[in-house]
């Protein structure tokens, strides 16, 4: 029944966020924040229907749906603060505590295959660093023909690390369960856990180029955007039905 309703929740996603974009290219309007509203609880329900389904009722699972539901109020509040001063650094900070709990999901899965380890091992610090500072060279070299406000640089550079360290943790799960795990989804699990935060990181990387750009942005950039970011969200959702965490083995 409830794997049912998730596929049918699939399907609507797939066919509103069309309908969405069709609103939304043009530019915000109140067709296009009802329809985000919709494609935004979609992928919640996808998750929820993913727990009931699969009775996955572990921390992992929950730590999903929560990030699902934070990046569901971003998503609103980002359309509709669209007249207040600073309006994307409310969204941004409920993407941020999304991202919280996605890196909490998977670091439980984590020591589900590594029992113990560390909460950050020194190849993701240095996977995060690397990546901040390709960021930073990025700011800098731009900063020679654009005025940066150097607040928002700090935000950004903070919000970027936090994405990286989800990107970082999903790599880390899937790469051990590829070479160590027992999981019968081993497949299932890079897919849907790995592929789904790359695409979120791709996501919003494409995002800041919009919100940065001095130029009227190509419609084809909004539309990658959109489409890997909802189906980022799906594919994190359907984790669900494929990872698990042993809850007896954190403390």
């Amino acid at each position: 029944m409830f794997k049912i309703l998730f596929i049918i929740c699939v399907v609507l996603e797939v066919i509103f966020v069309p309908i969405f974009l069709k609103f939304y290219l043009p530019g915000k309007c109140k067709n296009s924040f009802a329809t985000k509203t919709v494609c935004s609880l979609l992928f919640c329900l996808c998750g929820v229907f993913a727990m009931k389904s699969s009775g996955n009722n572990t921390l992992y699972a929950d730590y999903i749906v929560w990030g699902l539901i934070l990046g569901a109020i971003g998503d609103l509040l980002l359309h509709a603060l669209t007249k207040v001063i600073y309006p994307y650094v409310v969204g941004v900070i409920a993407f941020f505590t999304g991202h919280i709990f996605y890196i909490m999901a998977f670091q439980r899965a984590i020591y589900t295959t590594y029992p113990g380890s560390n909460l950050f091992e020194w190849y993701e610090i240095l996977a995060i660093v690397v990546l901040e500072l390709i960021v930073a060279v990025y700011v800098l070299i731009r900063k020679k023909n654009h005025t940066i406000r150097p607040h928002l640089v700090a935000l950004a550079a903070i919000y970027g690390a936090m994405l990286m360290a989800m990107l970082a943790k999903a790599a880390r799960l899937a790469i051990g369960e590829i070479a160590y795990g027992t999981n019968d989804h081993m497949v299932m699990i890079t897919v849907t856990v790995l592929l789904g935060a790359a695409l979120f990181f791709i996501s919003d990387i494409i995002l800041l180029f919009i919100l940065k750009s001095e130029e009227p942005t190509k419609p084809m950039m909004r539309i990658v955007n959109i489409v890997t970011y909802y189906t980022a969200q799906v594919l994190l959702a359907a984790s669900i039905f494929f990872v698990y965490s042993r809850e007896l083995l954190i403390a």
